[in-house]
């Protein structure tokens, strides 16, 4: 039988698979659908599902629903910024460019729980800091010395990350305090509902409907499976390992990304812009994620 361990590296694992692979089939479905109508559609399709699931197992857990907690709507409302933040950035730039710089949102929660949370700061964290700082800036000197979007593209973009890895902190410092009450799968719920509501009136439903191509299909249906079973698999790790530890693996996602970009970049596939990444861009996202993961480690 697999150990509790071996199940949460299990776990996780899949989450970083399925982070990994999602910006791809953004940048893909972004050619053929709006941002807000994707976003909606990854959020109906998994507050669908939720509300399905607790109706069959647990219906009493409606109850977030008819007395919404205030910092519940103030999570469903920053994961809508997160989503819409990555989602232009990716339409704007490339995917390894916004994988890369998304992690800045490790950093951003790690500096709230040390000023807000008064979470103490360890050495490993110090190094970190300073190893993302100089990964930082190799990156993104890479990335301006050799692009292949416009200038003003990459800035905006670089701007909307920026603006996304900053939702997910107040996200994700929310989440921290509404569990001491609720369940995970309880938030979620009252998070995607919120979140679907926002992005309803700006969904292009004619869009889907001239949707023929199964491909896209697939694509769209995929996304919204990946919230969720990323989410799920998400939250066991979370009960099984501890989790300094599973932060820091989550940080390796993004070289799936680069990766898969590497290889579409080298088979020269059209909706996808090539990828000029040097050695100095590979160092430096590399150290950004080392630090990055020296930082949630903690010890």
């Amino acid at each position: 039988m697999m150990s509790s361990h071996t199940r949460g590296l299990l776990m996780i694992c899949i989450t970083i698979l399925l982070w990994g692979v999602l910006a791809i089939a953004l940048k893909y479905s972004l050619k053929f659908i709006s941002v807000c109508t994707i976003i909606w559609f990854r959020f109906a399709f998994s507050c669908l599902f939720l509300v399905g699931y607790y109706l069959i197992r647990n219906p009493g857990s409606f109850v977030i629903l008819k007395r919404p907690p205030i910092l519940g709507i103030v999570a469903g409302l920053a994961l809508c910024g997160n989503y819409y933040g990555f989602t232009v950035a990716l339409d704007l730039t490339t995917p390894s460019n916004v994988q890369i710089l998304i992690q800045l949102s490790p950093l951003l929660v790690a500096v709230i729980g040390i000023t807000y949370f008064k979470e103490a700061l360890t050495r490993l964290q110090v190094l970190g800091f300073g190893i993302a700082a100089v990964g930082f800036v190799l990156f993104y000197w890479d990335q301006i010395q050799h692009l292949v979007i416009s200038k003003e593209s990459y800035l905006r973009g670089n701007l909307w990350v920026m603006f996304s890895a900053l939702s997910w902190a107040v996200y994700a410092v929310c989440q921290k305090i509404l569990v001491r009450t609720w369940t995970p799968l309880q938030t979620n719920l009252l998070i995607y509902v919120v979140a679907s509501v926002v992005f309803l009136p700006a969904a292009r439903f004619e869009e889907m409907a001239e949707i023929s191509d199964i491909t896209i299909w697939a694509v769209l249906l995929f996304m919204g499976a990946n919230t969720l079973v990323a989410y799920a698999a998400l939250s066991e790790s979370l009960r099984l390992l501890p989790a300094n530890q599973v932060s820091a693996m989550i940080v390796l996602n993004p070289l799936i990304t680069l990766a898969i970009a590497a290889e579409l970049t080298r088979r020269n596939v059209g909706w996808m812009p090539a990828e000029n990444m040097t050695l100095l861009g590979y160092i430096g996202a590399l150290s950004l994620l080392l630090g990055v993961g020296c930082v949630v480690k903690k010890h």
